[in-house]
């Protein structure tokens, strides 16, 4: 229901457009006081400024920068309820045996240990103020199949590990610890790597057993459920919003394979 999460505050990571944006849209929709943070600071800001929200950059891959995120909002807002740790990158493609350490050091950095510090230090203010409250990540597919580049699906992978064994360790302080896997999604990037919305829209289609098009609404609707009240009794769980995708693969309905065969939910 809109608003009945007035007065709780909230930190989106990855915010600057696409699922995070609509995550930070929902949020704020749902009576959240929204930070938002991305290195693209410009669409960041504007999208925190229109919800009314704040803004800090920071970098993922800095844990200390992680946690100024969280320092801002207890100090502003004088508490945190929810981190939505959604920054990621798809990272290295091609064979493995072609991608430098470099590379799968990057993304792992990006995808799983910024989600890492992000749970650490969300949980150390949440333990400290006594509320509880919810942390949540953007997995992906990518966590239940091989789509996408070797780092990218290990880290997302991990991610899931992450989730249960976090989820396990704050329940007695009555902190939630969820993900969220999207599916083929239409974002600013995929209508750029498919030739425009059209194209996009089409293909994404084509890989949706539902038929439709995953919007980053989707994906920020269930972010929306995790982060309420409403979902006070689940924990340790990676929601899968994906039109049926997974299904259809181990129903082994055929899906073409190409190139283009990626997870990009950004």
């Amino acid at each position: 229901m809109a608003g009945s999460d007035k007065g709780k505050v909230a930190i989106v990571t990855g915010a600057a457009g696409g699922i995070g944006e609509a995550i930070v849209r929902r949020l704020s929709e749902g009576g959240f006081t929204v930070l938002a943070s991305d290195l693209n600071e410009g669409p960041a800001r504007e999208v925190a400024e229109e919800v009314g929200g704040l803004f800090q950059t920071a970098d993922v891959t800095v844990e200390d920068e992680v946690a100024a995120l969280v320092e801002r909002a207890v100090k502003d807002c004088r508490r945190i309820d929810a981190i939505v740790n959604n920054a990621a990158q798809a990272g290295a493609l091609g064979p493995i045996t072609d991608i430098s350490a470099e590379e799968w050091k990057r993304t792992i950095d990006i995808v799983l240990n910024s989600c890492f510090y992000g749970v650490k230090h969300a949980a150390r203010a949440m333990i400290e103020a006594g509320t509880g409250g919810a942390i949540l990540m953007t997995t992906s597919i990518s966590s239940q199949r091989a789509v996408g580049g070797h780092p990218y699906i290990a880290a997302k992978h991990a991610l899931t590990g992450l989730i249960r064994a976090a989820a396990n360790d704050l329940a007695q302080h009555r902190i939630r610890v969820n993900g969220v896997a999207p599916g083929y999604t239409l974002t600013p990037m995929t209508i750029k790597m498919f030739g425009g919305e059209e194209d996009a829209r089409k293909v994404l289609a084509s890989r949706a057993p539902l038929g439709m098009i995953i919007e980053g609404r989707d994906i920020a609707e269930a972010f929306g459920y995790l982060a309420s009240d409403a979902a006070r009794a689940v924990t340790g769980q990676n929601i899968i919003v994906d039109a049926g995708f997974i299904e259809a693969q181990s129903r082994s309905i055929s899906f073409q394979r190409d190139p283009d065969y990626l997870d990009h939910t950004r």
